[in-house]
């Protein structure tokens, strides 16, 4: 794991060693910053521990060690509602009882406050003002989540914690609220956590990048920084790299399989490496056998698949790979499945992460 996100500057969010226990389940010394106006996507598979970390960080769960500081205070002992936390939630978590309106108001009305401005203005923001007076129950997917949204904004929160909030919703109206909180995350001034297992959403929406494998965090940095050098095989597979395969070091370049590379950057001490590579930026072109060189091999086309909005194109060859083509340039090519094409890796579409070496042998 690298050091935290951004330097801690209050008011921002400060986590130190946090740990959390969920059955058998270990959350381990989690440490992490996130400045104000600034969202940390915090992006792992299933079950990795990004729900348990929020909970614990909103004083929804107990922590078994560690501290959360927020905006300068230290919340680790206060219960939830006296931490200033909003949390919108995967289902939305919505009062079935309670209007549209009257759930935007909650929060305020358990702290006392009447913020009728305030939830009218939201609803209206959120284009929810027609159903002010409806129930839950009459709510499409987005709808409700809009409504969680504006509850957990309406008390004016200085932190704020999204679990998943678009991954019930099928892609149309994950694509609207996708760019609603877009704007909305923009002009909060107030850190935010945005809790994912989609790539895309955590590149899009978020300023920093945590990744979180099997309760620990691996990586963490600005989106574009973890995007760009991943720096460990889990991170690599979960931003979108495909492995290559295992290979050996040698003067500046990698030898897999039939392929002889050009590494990307400087090169390593260490005389072996996995090797990972960007589908989207492999190039490919008609067989010219005069032409293949370093950094090029020919390959068999095996299959073609025209997904959206990018066709994919898997390679017979050793190793065998994947290319992602737009699909004008698959128009272009010609391709065909059975076809022989030549493949070039570019070194910027290569990510080396060198293993350590075996121990000599003592004599």
């Amino acid at each position: 794991m690298s050091g935290s996100t951004v330097p801690p500057i209050e008011p921002g969010l400060m986590v130190r060693e946090l740990a959390v226990r969920a059955g058998t389940f270990e959350l381990r010394a989690v440490d992490l910053d996130v400045a104000a106006g600034r969202v940390l996507a915090l992006l792992g598979p299933s079950g990795s521990g990004k729900t348990t970390l929020i909970e614990a960080i909103a004083g929804l769960r107990p922590a078994r060690g560690g501290t959360v500081h927020l905006a300068g205070r230290n919340l680790t002992l206060l219960p939830p509602e006296r931490r200033r936390i909003g949390v919108v939630f995967q289902d939305g978590a919505l009062f079935p009882n309670l209007t549209v309106a009257e759930n935007v108001r909650f929060g305020l009305r358990a702290r006392g406050e009447a913020g009728t401005d305030r939830a009218g203005m939201l609803l209206r923001r959120l284009g929810l003002a027609q159903l002010a007076d409806r129930s839950p129950r009459s709510l499409s997917g987005g709808e409700a989540q809009r409504v969680a949204l504006a509850r957990a904004l309406a008390i004016q929160p200085r932190l704020l914690l999204l679990d998943e909030p678009l991954s019930a919703l099928d892609q149309p109206a994950r694509e609207e609220l996708r760019g609603t909180l877009q704007e909305l995350l923009a002009e909060l001034a107030i850190p935010a956590v945005y809790v994912t297992h989609d790539r895309t959403e955590a590149l899009t929406l978020g300023d920093d990048l945590a990744v979180m494998v099997n309760g620990s965090l691996r990586r963490t940095g600005t989106a574009r920084e973890v995007a760009a050098s991943p720096g460990d095989p889990a991170v690599a597979r979960l931003l979108g790299w495909l492995e290559l395969g295992r290979g050996t070091l040698s003067q500046g370049q990698v030898r897999i399989g039939q392929l002889t590379l050009t590494l990307p950057g400087p090169a390593s001490d260490h005389r072996r490496a996995d090797l990972f590579y960007r589908p989207e930026d492999v190039l490919i072109g008609p067989d010219n056998p005069q032409a293949v060189a370093a950094g090029c091999y020919a390959a068999r086309v095996e299959r073609i698949i025209p997904a959206t909005p990018l066709a994919v194109i898997s390679l017979a060859a050793t190793p065998a790979v994947t290319v992602l083509l737009l699909h004008r340039q698959l128009k272009q090519l010609g391709l065909q499945e059975g076809a022989r094409v030549n493949v070039v890796f570019p070194p910027e579409a290569l990510h080396v992460i060198p293993l350590a070496d075996p121990p000599e042998p003592q004599p």
